[in-house]
């Protein structure tokens, strides 16, 4: 294993925002796992899912051999936001899918990857749109070794136009001014 539990490499360097990917990556797999039992409306099967993770799983390992602690607070926030907000996040996404790729017939795990992330972009302004990006197209990774990474960033990157158009045009303005 190349980290510590606080998400600290072999070397003992923290690896930025290891915690907070960790949270992130639980958060889709929490959310996946109240999908399949039919439970994503039901607030005390959210709390129970939240607990039997925190309980017996309270970290994640990515595919680079990292092993991360979850921060608690961060994935109980994602895993009750999106569930709370899970029809307006559903109305987000389908705004920009692909006529014929709706939020409902997605695979459970992009589409949770999604409304993490659209959760995220639209109750979270502490965090920047470019990391969120940034952080679900790696998890979606962590899924897939296809064109999915792919999928994910092109509709991140028109929800994020969407929800928080400024934030984008200033990212991309300060991308132009520094070339």
């Amino acid at each position: 294993m190349n980290q510590d539990s606080n998400g600290d490499n072999k070397t003992g360097k923290p690896v930025p925002g290891a915690r907070r990917r960790a949270s992130r990556l639980a958060a889709v797999q929490a959310l996946y796992q109240l999908a399949l039992g039919g439970q994503i409306a039901d607030g005390s099967d959210v709390e129970d899912a939240i607990i039997e993770f925190l309980t017996h799983r309270p970290g994640a390992e990515f595919p680079e051999d990292a092993y991360a602690e979850v921060d608690n607070d961060m994935f109980s926030d994602l895993v009750r936001g999106a569930c709370r907000h899970h029809s307006s996040l559903v109305e987000i996404l389908d705004a920009v899918l692909p006529a014929r790729w709706k939020y409902a017939r997605l695979d459970q795990i992009l589409s949770k990857v999604l409304c993490c992330a659209a959760y995220e972009m639209n109750h979270r302004p502490d965090v920047p749109v470019a990391v969120i990006i940034n952080e679900y197209v790696e998890i979606t990774k962590a899924f897939y070794d296809g064109d999915e990474s792919g999928f994910i960033n092109g509709i991140l990157q028109e929800v994020a136009g969407k929800l928080r158009g400024d934030e984008v045009l200033e990212h991309r303005n300060a991308r132009a001014k520094s070339r």
